[in-house]
């Protein structure tokens, strides 16, 4: 996702059906999301915006309260 950014809703919607496996890619998820534009698919609005809604429901599914602390920029 980080390299190829056209990757990134097929790779966020693998994590969601992962489920808890995921956590350890909650910094990667923290740091997609703080960037100003995610790539998604075909760099396209809609796509965007579910990167970010899936992004950040499974960040709150999957942090644990001290990593919830942590802000998640948008």
């Amino acid at each position: 996702m980080a390299k190829n950014p056209a990757t990134a809703n097929h790779v966020v919607g693998c994590l969601d059906r992962m489920g808890p496996l995921a956590a350890p890619a909650l910094p990667l998820l923290r740091e997609q999301l703080a960037l100003p534009r995610r790539g998604g698919r075909f760099q396209s609005t809609d796509h965007d915006e579910a990167l970010q809604r899936v992004g950040r429901t499974l960040i709150a599914r999957l942090a644990t309260p001290d990593e919830f602390a942590t802000p998640v920029a948008g």
